[in-house]
């Protein structure tokens, strides 16, 4: 005979991967962008490896050809030693900003000891800047 308990721990292994997995809907919520890692405050080496995420915000590819910026769909630009850009201002192509156009939510770059400001800002797919898009952290690199 199943008691309920018993059903119960098959049922936990399935929900732990349709949570893991993001199958869960969880009513929309206000987009949000963070680093994974390094962590605020963080000491480390270099190469600094950086990991980025999106939450409540699909993060793709910027197709080759642009009539409207698609909605809800952005992708990463990471600088050092910069604020977030104003919303709506199109990201430079330029230092100290890199573009990640191509959807990655990760980048390696060599930086000298000392403390760094990393930010960390979605653009569209015109690179122009998101409302509530943006985070700073600070880092220093042993």
């Amino acid at each position: 005979m199943r008691t309920v308990e018993n059903g119960l721990q098959g049922w936990t292994g399935v929900l732990a991967v349709v949570l893991a997995s993001g199958l869960v809907a969880c009513g929309g919520g206000t987009p949000s962008v963070s680093f994974v890692t390094p962590a605020d405050g963080a000491t480390v080496s270099s190469p600094v490896a950086m990991e980025f995420m999106a939450s409540n915000l699909n993060i793709s590819p910027v197709p080759e050809e642009v009539e409207t910026p698609r909605e809800g769909i952005g992708h990463h630009h990471v600088a050092i030693d910069t604020e977030c850009l104003p919303v709506g201002e199109a990201i430079p192509r330029a230092d100290p900003w890199v573009h990640f156009g191509d959807g990655s939510e990760t980048y390696e770059t060599l930086l000298p000891a000392g403390q760094y400001m990393l930010t960390l800002q979605i653009g569209d797919d015109e690179h122009r800047t998101q409302e509530g898009l943006c985070t700073t952290i600070s880092i220093t690199v042993e």
